[in-house]
């Protein structure tokens, strides 16, 4: 059984950039960013990126996810858990993102051919909001996936942020982890957030999307301490769920993000029944 450590990093640090002049992100460990809908938590401790995670691909497209697929299914525990080899392959390349977009690597993670069983994850309540102000923000739910890949992408400016993620899960687990995002979403629909020494009363809105054509729910996130604003959005699709987080400086506060969710759930499926 392996254990990798997912990449979380704070996104209140990018449009706190903008608006404070601050340089860099803090990539922090998994129990999350310094949110909380009752007490302040702790400072966040720094990580650095797991040994044997493997690199993202930037253009790999589904059709040869597909191949790589089938050599997943000899390895795998279950048939149709891809592994987070296929599911890196799956992950949206810079050419389909906005223009400007640049992969940062440190972000980058795949449990590689590796599946383990889902594992319960419990959340204390007082670190949920601030699992949801990170890139790994699935966490949230409480149960570790079987597979994952994720990585995310940065502005030239580091004003605007995309962090993208598959997981997979087994048995009905993969429903379950859609209901516990859910649920955290209504428990953070207001919550401060700590970044660089600021204090942010954060809002979030959370509805199920009309326009996703498959099983999907979001969240915005704004405040008025930062510019913009931050959307999650969560797409199950079979045992795998896709989650991105898209946090913009701009007005649309990352609105694009139900999309680029839908390209990857696309794609995943694509997948799915091929094998």
């Amino acid at each position: 059984m392996f254990s990798l450590q997912r990449s979380q990093k704070c996104v209140a640090g990018i449009r706190g950039a903008a608006i404070a002049g601050l340089a860099g992100l803090a990539v922090l460990a998994a129990g999350g960013c310094g949110g909380s809908s009752s007490t302040p938590p702790p400072a966040a401790a720094g990580s650095s990126p797991a040994s044997g995670s493997s690199p993202a691909s930037e253009s790999s497209p589904a059709t040869a996810a597909a191949s790589a697929a089938a050599a997943d299914s000899a390895t795998a525990a279950d048939p149709a858990t891809l592994t987070g080899s296929t599911l890196n392959t799956l992950l949206l390349p810079a050419s389909m993102l906005p223009a400007g977009f640049k992969l940062d690597t440190q972000g980058a993670r795949n449990t590689g051919a590796s599946v383990a069983p889902d594992s319960s994850s419990p959340v204390p309540a007082s670190t949920v909001c601030g699992l949801l102000t990170g890139t790994s923000w699935i966490l949230a739910a409480g149960l570790d996936s079987a597979t994952f890949a994720q990585n995310d992408y940065l502005d030239a400016g580091h004003t605007q942020e995309v962090a993208q993620e598959i997981d997979t899960f087994t048995g009905t687990d993969a429903t379950k982890v859609m209901s516990g995002l859910w649920k955290a979403f209504g428990r953070c629909q207001d919550f401060t957030q700590k970044y660089n020494g600021m204090t942010a009363r954060t809002t979030l809105v959370r509805s199920r999307p009309t326009s996703a054509a498959y099983a999907a729910i979001e969240a915005v996130q704004t405040s008025p301490t930062f510019t913009g604003g931050t959307t999650l959005v969560a797409i199950r699709t079979g045992n795998a769920i896709v989650t991105v987080l898209y946090s913009a400086a701009s007005h649309d506060k990352g609105g694009a993000a139900v999309t680029l969710a839908e390209e990857i759930a696309q794609r995943v499926q694509h997948v799915q029944e091929q094998t």
